[in-house]
Order: C-alpha cells, then structure tokens, then sequence
C-alpha cells in the first residue's frame, strides 16, 4: 500500500530531527576538544614516581581524578569558546570551531559547559574532598585566564602553566603522595615552554592580524619569545637534570635526561619547519619522533623507579662472580 503524503512528511520530518540531533552531538563532542585530554595523563606522573602503579585502588582513584579534569578542561573549553566567539571568526583556523561558526549555539554549549564541569567536580569529591578543592581551584584558574589573564601578555603563558601544575598537583593528592617540588618546578617550566611554542605559531600564522584577534598578541615578537625561552628551556633541562641526579630512586633517573633534551630540541626544530606546535596534541598525534621519545622516556622511568637497572647489574654482577669460582 502507498503511503499517504502526511506519512511521507512526517516520516521526512524524524529523519531531519534525528540527523540534526546527531549533527548536534557531533559538534558537541568537538566543541569538547576531546584531542587536549591528553594533557590531563599528567595526573598520573605522581602514581608512577611513588612506585604505586601496580596497586589497583590508588589506580582507579587517580584515574577517576584524570576522567574528573577532562570533564572540567572541557567546560572551560566550551566557555572559552563562548567568550571568544566573535574573536575566533577573525581567525583563519579558529574560525571553523563549532560556536564561532555559528554551527553550535552559546546556550547549548553553555549548559553542557555547567554539567561537565558539575560532574567533573563531583567525580574528584567522590576520590577525595581534598581533590574537589584543587579542581575547583583549577577551574577558578581555568576561568581567570578565559576572561582576563590571555588578554594580558606573558600573564597569559602564566595562566597556562599553572593549569599543568595544578593538574599534577591533583595527582598527589588523588593518591595521596607527598609532591615532589623538583616535579612541580619542571611540570611549571615545561608548561611555560609549551605556552610560548603556542604563542610564537600564532604570530607566526596570524601575521599583521595578530593584534586583531587578541590584543595580548600584539605584545609579542619573535625576538621576545626567543629571549624567554633563552631562560625558560636552560631552567626547564637544569631543573631536570637537578630532578633525575637527586630522585629517591637514585641516579638511574639520570637516564631519561637525554629524552629530555632530544624532546625539547625536537619541538623546537618542528617550530621552525612548521605550525603544529600551536596545539601540543597535534605534535603528540602527528609526530612520531615525539611519539617515540615519550614511549621511550616512560618505559625508561618505568624500569628505573621499580629497581630494574639495579637489579640487571646485581645479575650480572652475580653470574659473573659464580663463573670465576667456577674456574
């Protein structure tokens, strides 16, 4: 039998709702920048150095914590890019975000902003209350630098930096170890770098019109970026290294500081050939000699911080020995 034509219309008006739903949760999910939760895996770093990878409750709370700061990092995204909106349409790549193409409205995104970061809040009190007071600290941060500090030059780089602190701070606390102040004054320089490396591609992509999308911009040059890495990468490696000779798990660590080194080098011959270290994730995602140096930079911690080399050289210092009193 032939379907009437109010069938056909209402059967074509569900299909248009539910391709517009979809369409809608696809922008929402982008609009989340689910690519930057990468950034929140800091939070496990305090787990590692305290040689408590392998117990199973402290795993699942630090894990509960970083699932907690995706949910807030993404908040603050959906905010940022709501306050940002008019800003971002001047901006060759920022343009295409789901709220600044008008793709996307600022209630929606705003509603969802409150929920993730409600849940985000209420996961990191269920681990601990303590926790719930640095992520709420890491969102009082996160909306400072949204609506004053990134209009503000070298405050901006600042307010980034110590959102990676904060996050690695939520990771002691999570699984309650002490913090290391080593850690924290290399997580706090890294971050630094990272900030600058974003805001030297932006000069560098939004050339004359840099000034146009934010005004902070327009009070940096190449030549100034380059004299704060000059401080910045020297403190960053001498921290490190200072970290690795005089960690508790012994001068072994002194084996990832040539990760160290060849990572930041490498980040900043890719900021010469091209703009992906803009975005740290992209240069995660893209660059396999990265990929590689983490890899190896974390099976090397790995094996220091549970005794591994020191266990090697005890072997064979004692097959060794049982071989001379063979002959």
């Amino acid at each position: 039998m032939l379907m009437s034509t109010p069938e056909i219309a209402e059967g074509t008006l569900e299909k248009r709702q539910s391709q517009s739903i979809r369409e809608t949760g696809v922008l929402l999910l982008k609009a989340l920048r689910p690519k930057q939760w990468p950034k929140n895996l800091i939070v496990y770093a305090p787990l590692l150095f305290a040689v408590k990878l392998h117990i199973g409750s402290l795993f699942v709370a630090a894990t509960v914590a970083v699932v907690a700061f995706c949910l807030i990092s993404s908040g603050l995204y959906l905010l940022n890019d709501v306050f940002d909106a008019e800003a971002d349409r001047a901006h060759p790549v920022k343009c295409q975000r789901p709220i600044a193409s008008g793709r996307l409205g600022a209630r929606l995104a705003l509603a969802v902003s409150l929920a993730v970061i409600v849940v985000g809040l209420f996961l990191s009190y269920l681990v601990r209350p303590t926790l719930c007071l640095v992520s709420a600290t890491y969102l009082a941060l996160g909306f400072t630098y949204a609506t004053v500090l990134k209009h503000h030059a070298v405050l901006d780089v600042f307010g980034i930096a110590g959102g990676f602190l904060l996050r690695a701070v939520a990771g002691a606390v999570a699984v309650r170890v002490p913090m290391s102040g080593w850690f924290l004054l290399c997580t706090s320089l890294g971050a630094l770098f990272l900030a600058m490396e974003k805001r030297r591609q932006e000069l560098n992509l939004l050339g004359e019109n840099s000034l146009a999308h934010r005004r902070s911009l327009g009070k940096y040059s190449p030549e100034l970026l380059d004299r704060m890495e000059g401080l910045v990468v020297p403190s960053l490696l001498t921290a490190y290294a200072f970290y690795s000779f005089l960690s508790v798990h012994g001068q072994w660590m002194m084996l990832t500081v040539p990760f160290v080194l060849y990572g930041v080098m490498r980040y900043q011959l890719l900021s010469t050939e091209g703009g992906i270290t803009g975005a740290p994730e992209e240069v995660l995602f893209k660059d396999r000699p990265i990929q590689l140096t983490i890899i190896l930079w974390l099976l090397t911690c790995v094996l220091v911080v549970y005794g591994a080399p020191s266990h090697i050289l005890s072997s064979i210092s004692h097959t060794l020995d049982s071989f001379r009193l063979i002959r």
